[in-house]
């Protein structure tokens, strides 16, 4: 118990001012994340037989999560495939079609509120996990190979999104949403790649250690940094009534992101060290670092963009060659593994498939599948190929940054959230973004990568 008394002692200035910078940070994120959080206490005011009802909402769906991982898994598809599709399964596109009543009794709509809620917390999490992973040391290497790459993987996409959606603006476009905004927002979500995703997969091919999966890594960190970057001046501009009105938003954010940046993250590095060396501080590290996530996430929403902009924020201040750091990373993402069907579950459960059904739905649901494929494996295939990197690598680079994911379904359910798309659009994004995720592992086995002949002698971020 010497430890435990660490604080009362006396702790050195330095980590007194680390845990102050802190709890700063913890206490404002949190004046504005409990009243949030805090609704989840009106599930009492139904009686136990409404928490009984909630506990088994959140067993089903974690249950069919993992089948439908399992499932995937057997297919040679990530887990995350499976759980994306049996989340969506349980809502109207599926369940409620064959199983009305059944699907009624499981999730009545009062209780979807408090599930989106914990699907909110889970992917605050998520989000704070994808900051904490991006691999900022390949980003200082880049070189004018990945500078090419990042500008052809997000430059296409995001000019071809423009179009579309300038297309789809006179159909698609919800009542008093901007037509800057709405653009902005297609743009942006077609350039979208899903990080996380695009690891396990690579890990699952062995070729995360070779140079084209480094390289692939490497675009795919630098091109969703840039899409982040649009994404906020996407929200911003949509909460604002006018680009003018967006600028105080946008300001505060800055300085959010600068302070984070500046003083918090020095701040956790250095606690986090300690933490490495006191049992006092290691104890209390991971909720410290959970409350850190959700604090700059409600900050963030506050401020008027989103929380997923918070979350993504705190994450790239973690540390990332501090081994409590990664332990933490894992725990968390452990824990995070097993409530994320919840998030995929309320995707089904606002996924109204029948908005599918008309001709021209459909026909708009084929023209955004075919130019976010197009538009982003055609583009970084082409790309690389005029880096002389050889055919098959640049199919390969192409398929990777093709891959939407999770990434994706947080981004297009911030904007169906914030009111800039329909429930339309957010239907064959959805759609969209199981097309894309699916393909690219087959594809990948089908270029073999991992059989191609290595050249070591060419660094990742220069063109040869």
């Amino acid at each position: 118990m010497k430890e435990s008394g660490y604080l009362r002692r006396g702790a050195p200035p330095r980590t007194l001012a680390a845990i102050v910078v802190i709890l700063t940070l913890i206490t404002i994120g949190m004046v504005h994340a409990v009243p949030a959080v805090g609704k989840l206490g009106k599930l009492g005011d139904g009686g136990w037989s409404r928490i009984v009802g909630f506990l088994v909402a959140i067993a089903v769906i974690v249950a069919a999560g993992r089948v439908g991982g399992w499932v995937a898994a057997g297919g040679r598809q990530p887990r995350v495939v499976g759980e994306m599709a049996a989340g969506i399964l349980l809502g109207p596109a599926l369940l409620g079609q064959f199983a009305p009543e059944v699907q009624s009794a499981l999730f009545p709509a009062d209780l979807i509120p408090h599930l989106s809620l914990v699907a909110q917390l889970a992917i605050i999490c998520f989000v704070f996990l994808l900051g904490a992973d991006l691999p900022l040391e390949l980003l200082r290497g880049s070189g004018r190979r990945v500078t090419a790459l990042a500008a052809g993987m997000v430059g296409v996409p995001l000019a071809c999104g423009l179009l579309l959606g300038a297309g789809l603006a006179g159909t698609y476009r919800p009542a008093g949403v901007g037509l800057l905004p709405f653009v902005l927002f297609i743009g942006t979500s077609m350039s979208v790649t899903a990080f996380p995703v695009l690891v396990r997969i690579l890990a699952e091919r062995d070729l995360t250690r070779t140079r084209i999966g480094t390289l692939g890594l490497a675009t795919a960190g630098s091109g969703d940094a840039v899409s982040w970057c649009l994404l906020v001046v996407v929200v911003a501009t949509a909460r604002g009534d006018s680009a003018a009105a967006a600028i105080p938003t946008a300001a505060l954010l800055v300085a959010f992101a600068a302070v984070t940046l500046i003083v918090l993250r020095p701040a956790l590095r250095h606690f986090l060290a300690m933490a490495g060396k006191n049992t006092a501080l290691r104890r209390c590290s991971t909720a410290v670092v959970l409350l850190s996530a959700v604090s700059g996430a409600y900050i963030t929403d506050w401020i008027g963009v989103h929380v997923i902009f918070g979350a993504f924020l705190i994450g790239l201040a973690m540390p990332r060659d501090n081994r409590t750091a990664q332990n933490l990373g894992r725990t968390v993402e452990r824990g995070v593994n097993v409530v994320l069907p919840l998030f995929f579950a309320v995707i089904g459960f606002s996924l109204q498939v029948a908005l599918l059904r008309d001709p021209r739905d459909i026909l708009m649901c084929v023209l955004l599948i075919v130019t976010a494929i197009v538009s982003k494996l055609g583009a970084t295939t082409l790309v690389a190929r005029l880096t002389k990197l050889t055919w098959r690598e640049s199919a390969g680079l192409g398929v990777m940054v093709n891959c939407r994911g999770l990434t994706e379904l947080v981004v297009v359910s911030a904007g169906l959230s914030l009111g800039i798309i329909g429930p339309g659009l957010f239907a064959a994004f959805v759609a969209m973004t199981l097309v894309t995720t699916i393909m690219t592992g087959p594809l990948l086995r089908r270029l073999k990568l991992d059989k191609a002949e290595p050249d070591a002698g060419v660094p990742v971020g220069k063109a040869v």
